[in-house]
């Protein structure tokens, strides 16, 4: 067992390293390519809206017209309970976003690594099985880039987000959530 575990953490490790030394690799050259990816989500709601933190997925792609600015549509989904113990209702909850992302200049231009701010809005559907409603969603953030190679990239971001609710499945008042998604980002295109 422990010398499986060798070879495999020997692996691993020369894989990193390799993916962490590619030789042309910066975290500006978007200009032009579109990506996508997926992330694992983790979903925060406020107390008020009686709906337990979640997890879920999210879906996203975007253009990235210049090294700075992309637009990018994502599609969350999260599956929570009830926050009462006594009910057996859970949620699910469907966002589809439109944002634009700006990164940040970079002090070192070589560098692998790149932070951006997002600002959105879209559209949440909730739904508790037996009954659904939406709401328009704002929502702000930022996150970290991480690029291995041309084409893959390692991202986090974190997100806080608004939304009303229709006081029958969530109460109405307006709410504000958090979600943190970590994944992969796939990049094509000719670039610019």
């Amino acid at each position: 067992m422990q010398r499986a575990w060798r070879r495999a953490s020997g692996l691993v490790i020369i894989v990193l390293t390799a993916l962490s030394a590619s030789a042309s690799v910066r975290a500006d050259e978007f200009a032009g390519k579109w990506e996508v990816g997926g992330d694992l989500l983790s979903t925060t709601m406020d107390n008020d809206t009686t709906i337990a933190d979640g997890l879920g997925f999210r879906l996203r792609g975007g253009y990235h017209f210049t090294k700075t600015h992309t637009a990018e549509l994502t599609f969350d989904a999260v599956s929570s309970d009830s926050q009462d113990k006594h009910s057996n209702i859970s949620y699910d909850l469907n966002k589809i976003v439109l944002n634009y992302m700006g990164s940040f200049k970079n002090k070192k231009p070589d560098s692998k690594v790149s932070a951006f701010a997002i600002f959105g809005i879209g559209q949440i559907k909730y739904d508790n099985g037996a009954a659904s409603d939406d709401s328009t969603v704002f929502q702000a953030g930022g996150g970290v880039r991480v690029r291995f190679t041309k084409s893959l990239a390692f991202r986090i971001d974190g997100r806080i987000w608004h939304f009303h609710g229709d006081s029958f499945i969530i109460p109405r008042d307006g709410f504000f959530s958090f979600d943190i998604g970590a994944g992969l980002s796939w990049f094509f295109g000719k670039g610019k």
